[in-house]
């Protein structure tokens, strides 16, 4: 969350002097996440006070910006009257995360002071697996009869807008709930008053989302067909509740941070991505980066081991001289391969790439590598020279940077669709995996072609 530093102070002053009615006209003067941002810069008692004297719709949206801990930390420390009215003008599917994070004796006497129907909403809500399409999902949404006229469903939706999270589109229900249509606002506001909803209504190629979809998919489908609600359906097509445009916003973002933290080897941030920077201690932060350094370190030996093994063989002049190009050739190899695995993430990710796609991935990729090898083995070569090494020696490190290059690239092509087969994230693996793989087999490739100039054919005395 983004800091006011600048308004927090004049915020604070005007509570501190007790002026109720002040800290209300400040406050209106913004939009509920500034207010937010302005609050998380208080003491928690001051901003809590602050929060009071907000009404309580404006209060709730506000409360709905805090970060996680924010909202359990003011939560604990409200009487449980003010935590329920809080809960009730929530959005639903952000109340019913929170309430999930609490346990039972916790909770408990909070939801009683809620209204029956609330506390049975709350519960569904919250006992959805996570990350599937019903546990982000809201229940806050505007159900229409196929009967109704357009006047009589405008007059309806005039009622309930206030109360619902989105009215826009407006669903089309029979009396079991089975979704029928979808109609816009729009639509609503153009046609004539006379006409039905079931004249009006869209009822051709519905977009819909199974209870138990995986979240990331239904995020795709909204942002794939530019909807502003996706409505999620149970086993029998019964409506449930609709995943807005703005909580696909939120899934996609989530999901690129995880990736990216995933790809840095922080995967177990990355399962908890909405965590922000300062919140973890820096035990946690350690625990969480060790396990891959540790791993990239033991790549670190076996290269080192590599370079051992060739030693006898290439004699320690030759392994000295080549030795300087290593940190050059490393770096080219892994840089090539990160280039290949992000693409194919990216493509695995939009599905413009599918698991049987390998040979095809190979191929394209091993070609880039190729090209792109050709392209920078001269420019080794020519560096080599220029600090006054043999020529011979400028010509193993070129067509090492050829080999390293095809390597690298056919290798960042692999991972990520062999892991997607598997069925794990591409994220996880494919760094570290391209690190490991291209460091060793890199260095085999570097000393098995000096291997074979220099030594077999002995073109240098």
């Amino acid at each position: 969350m983004l800091r006011h530093p600048l308004l927090a102070p004049d915020l604070e002053d005007f509570l501190a002097c007790g002026e109720a009615e002040a800290v209300r006209e400040f406050l209106e003067e913004h939009e509920p996440p500034v207010i937010a941002e302005m609050l998380a810069d208080l003491p928690s008692e001051r901003a809590q006070d602050a929060l009071g004297m907000l009404d309580p719709r404006t209060a709730a949206q506000v409360f709905s910006y805090f970060d996680a801990e924010d909202q359990e930390r003011a939560l604990l420390g409200m009487p449980p009257e003010r935590a329920a009215g809080l809960l009730q003008h929530m959005p639903h599917d952000d109340r019913a995360d929170l309430v999930a994070r609490f346990d039972d004796e916790v909770i408990e006497p909070i939801l009683r002071r809620l209204a029956r129907a609330e506390r049975e909403d709350i519960r569904r809500l919250a006992s959805y697996e996570p990350g599937t399409a019903g546990a982000v999902m809201t229940t806050d949404y505007a159900a229409l009869s196929a009967r109704q006229t357009v006047r009589e469903a405008l007059e309806q939706l005039r009622r309930e807008a206030p109360d619902r999270e989105t009215i826009d589109p407006s669903f089309v229900v029979d009396h079991k709930r089975r979704l029928l249509g979808v109609v816009s606002l729009k639509t609503l506001v153009l046609s004539r008053p006379s006409k039905r909803i079931e004249e009006v209504m869209t009822d051709r190629n519905l977009i819909t989302a199974q209870l138990d979809e995986d979240q990331e998919e239904v995020a795709r489908k909204i942002a794939k067909y530019d909807l502003l609600a996706l409505p999620v359906l149970d086993a029998d097509h019964q409506l449930v509740g609709i995943v807005t445009h703005d909580d696909a916003v939120d899934i996609l973002q989530r999901e690129q941070t995880e990736d990216l933290l995933a790809l840095t080897g922080v995967q177990s941030q990355a399962d908890d991505a909405d965590e922000g920077y300062w919140n973890p201690p820096v035990v946690t932060v350690v625990r969480r980066r060790v396990v891959w350094l540790v791993a990239l370190f033991v790549s670190g030996m076996m290269t080192a081991t590599v370079t051992d093994s060739f030693g006898g063989a290439l004699g320690p002049e030759l392994v000295a001289l080549l030795s300087a190009f290593v940190p050059m050739l490393i770096g080219t190899g892994g840089n090539a391969g990160s280039q290949t695995v992000g693409t194919v993430i990216r493509g695995l990710a939009l599905e413009e790439i599918q698991t049987s796609d390998l040979l095809r991935v190979i191929r394209r990729e091993g070609l880039t590598g190729l090209i792109l090898g050709l392209l920078m083995g001269p420019m080794g070569m020519l560096f080599v020279v220029s600090m006054g090494r043999p020529l011979v020696a400028g010509l193993v490190v070129g067509l090492a940077i050829v080999g390293i290059c095809l390597w690298a690239n056919i290798v960042g092509a692999i991972v990520p669709l062999i892991a997607k087969r598997l069925n794990i994230d591409p994220a996880i693996v494919s760094a570290p995996m391209i690190s490991t793989l291209v460091d060793v087999t890199g260095m085999i490739i570097y000393y098995g072609i000096a291997l074979l100039i220099l030594v077999r054919l002995r073109l240098l005395e």
